[in-house]
């Protein structure tokens, strides 16, 4: 819905363009005053319902299986879809680590998987290789069949679901994440 009304806004933005309408300063303040009520009316979450994540099972790198549904109850799950060859995907892991080794320190219930999806000449063992070369110690595995990335609508890479002990889905980000940011999400999510 955002996304549409983001496509929208921007056509009858370039359609007054064309037409040249004569609007007054004030009349164009009151219009994008109007604008952005909209916009972030459509493209917030706050009307909607907290969603509950689709449960899935993923065998780890490490050769465990890891099921979302044994988290419930017991620990918050940050869930990160990513892949190899993605540059912001790459950009972000030192931030998902240093996040993982504060959360550790902190004693936090909360897990983080990052999950790898497949894609274009990106294979496990490239995705093995990355994990090891840099170092990260958080839990990784794999969407082999592409179910997770379709129960949970990927479109955009990467993308991160932040999942409370309940299994609601307490908040998702599409962008390169710092440090900073994931450990705010982690501690908000921990208060709800």
């Amino acid at each position: 819905m955002c996304r549409n009304l983001i496509v929208t806004a921007g056509l009858v933005f370039l359609m007054l363009k064309h037409v040249r309408l004569r609007i007054t300063p004030r009349v164009g303040s009151a219009l994008t005053a109007l604008a952005v009520l909209f916009f972030l009316a459509a493209c917030s979450n706050f009307s909607q319902p907290p969603v509950m994540a689709s449960d899935f099972q993923v065998t780890l790198f490490t050769g465990e299986d890891f099921r979302l549904s044994d988290q419930l109850g017991k620990k918050s799950v940050v869930l990160n879809f990513w892949y190899p060859s993605c540059p912001p995907c790459r950009a972000e892991m030192p931030a998902f680590q240093a996040a993982w080794e504060q959360v550790q320190e902190e004693g936090e219930d909360v897990v983080f998987l990052g999950l790898f999806v497949p894609r274009g000449f990106d294979s496990e063992q490239d995705a093995r290789d990355f994990v090891q070369e840099t170092g990260l110690t958080y839990d990784f595995g794999t969407d082999a069949g592409g179910m997770v990335t379709q129960d949970y609508k990927l479109e955009y890479f990467p993308k991160t679901f932040f999942i409370d002990k309940t299994g609601k889905v307490f908040s998702s980000m599409i962008s390169a994440l710092e440090a900073e940011d994931i450990m705010l999400k982690v501690r908000a999510m921990g208060q709800s």
